[in-house]
């Protein structure tokens, strides 16, 4: 039997268990009230995401708007 194909997010996740696990941790603390979203470091934009730099502390994030996390992780993969 043939295997289904895998989207490419799953085919990350399957790639990056440790990050799936980070991410996961981080959406139960801020469900649970443990962490908040900061404005953004670089531009104090509102509107946010989190930046994890170690996946061994999932807690441990930079607050950086879309513009400005898309931007690290440029000059990460270049």
């Amino acid at each position: 039997m043939t295997q289904p194909k895998l989207t490419r997010q799953a085919r990350w996740a399957k790639a990056n268990p440790k990050a799936v696990w980070a991410h996961a941790s981080l959406r139960s603390a801020l469900r649970r009230g443990l962490i908040h979203p900061e404005p953004c470091e670089e531009c104090g934009a509102e509107v946010v995401d989190a930046h994890h730099d170690d996946y061994d502390t999932p807690l441990l994030v930079r607050w950086l708007c879309r513009r400005h996390h898309r931007a690290v992780h440029r000059k990460i993969a270049g």
